[in-house]
């Protein structure tokens, strides 16, 4: 008898596809403070060039900075955070924060957690990965209750003796 050839059944979904949208993680050996400093500063001037696009330029971005903060933030302080070539003069994390909220830049975060083994996911996102994780718990109970019939059985006899 012959084997019929396999085809991939194009309607339905592969079951790996999450892989994609969502990798998995793992930490990493920790780059160097001035390595990270400088993707960070250029991150941050990437996001600027992004808010400039969509027509937010850098005196806006400190006004909101600045709202946000409750302290004055001026052009030429993010200026020197985004200079890669001034190494003394990162960023708080308060004023990142600030930052990627005033640009809308959330994938910042993204920048600054990369290698340690995190993801970042906002809205519903989250609770989507909320609910996969309480859909695997229960198959996980469903399996342990049914391994604990298989190994013990239960009989119970309901006949009423006089």
């Amino acid at each position: 008898m012959t084997k019929r050839a396999r085809h991939r059944d194009e309607n339905t979904p592969d079951l790996f596809d999450h892989a994609a949208l969502f990798p998995v993680e793992t930490p990493r050996d920790m780059v160097s403070a001035v390595d990270f400093n400088a993707t960070i500063a250029a991150a941050m001037a990437r996001a600027l060039d992004e808010a400039r696009a969509n027509g937010i330029d850098r005196f806006e971005v400190a006004k909101r900075m600045s709202l946000i903060l409750g302290v004055e933030v001026s052009k030429h302080m993010i200026d020197a955070y985004t200079s890669q070539a001034r190494e003394t003069h990162t960023i708080a994390l308060v004023r990142f924060k600030a930052l990627a909220r005033a640009t809308g830049c959330l994938w910042l975060w993204n920048v600054a957690l990369e290698g340690e083994g995190l993801t970042l996911l906002q809205g519903d996102e989250a609770l989507h990965a909320q609910i996969s994780l309480a859909e695997t718990r229960i198959r996980a109970l469903q399996d342990e209750v049914k391994a604990m019939k298989a190994t013990a059985p239960l009989q119970v006899s309901r006949s009423i003796r006089r």
